[in-house]
């Protein structure tokens, strides 16, 4: 299984976790699923979309904070926070793939306290990093 089974309306009304997220996170549908034996939370770039009046489950877009380049060995604030992340909520997260780069994303039905937390500390973390480093 990729993920928890589709309902049709599921998202029609939000969590009360998701409110606690800040407007950088975005929501993102998955219009379809791909089959990997061995690897359920792996996902392909083209199985998303940005319409959100599409059919399928709803995901929090996290390309913003954990998009880095799989074929780059540098450490960078993206890659730190997704290693965080996937270290932190194994088997949480999807790895999205779109060619050479890897970000997360989470199945909204999957955004808990716990998670919503961490979001916000790798937030904070991301935003921190972006002050020092544009001073």
């Amino acid at each position: 299984m990729i993920d928890d089974d589709y309902l049709p309306g599921e998202g029609d009304v939000m969590p009360a976790t998701w409110w606690r997220l800040p407007e950088p996170f975005g929501l993102i549908k998955r219009v379809r699923s791909s089959r990997i034996p061995g690897h359920p939370l792996i996902a392909f770039v083209d199985e998303f979309t940005t319409t959100l009046s599409a059919a399928g489950p709803l995901y929090v877009n996290l390309y913003r904070y954990t998009v880095w380049d799989s074929t780059s060995s540098k450490d960078t604030i993206e890659r730190q926070i997704f290693a965080s992340l996937t270290n932190s909520y194994p088997g949480m997260f999807s790895t999205v793939v779109g060619g050479p780069d890897v970000w997360l994303a989470l199945r909204l039905t999957r955004l808990t306290d716990r998670i919503v937390t961490a979001l916000l500390e790798q937030h904070e973390r991301y935003q921190a990093h972006r002050r020092r480093t544009s001073a």
